[in-house]
């Protein structure tokens, strides 16, 4: 079962309100576990949307990431600009 969190205080890498998952990362170099935003739409920087902060960092930063738990409730999908999405997701998550 996948960890996810919700961004309460802005970072370097999400602003406030991204929910993050834990995922496995793997390359030649190295193999590590850490979070990502589950939606780019909170990404502060576009270029590194694939960028993650470790799970151990996560977990115990309670100040920075709230431990929360999917609650499917979608019916539909639809397309907005960026802004009345992130209004629209910040009502559907909490």
């Amino acid at each position: 079962m996948s960890k996810f969190y919700k961004v309460i205080k802005e970072n370097f890498l999400w602003d406030i309100g991204a929910i993050l998952q834990r995922k496995k990362y793997e390359d030649e170099k190295c193999r590590s576990d850490g979070y990502s935003s589950i939606d780019h739409i909170y990404n502060k920087h576009e270029e590194h949307s694939n960028e993650y902060i470790s799970s151990s960092v996560v977990e115990n930063s309670p100040e920075y990431f709230e431990r929360v738990y999917p609650v499917n409730l979608v019916t539909k999908t639809v397309y907005k600009i960026k802004e009345e999405a992130k209004t629209m997701l910040a009502r559907g998550y909490s």
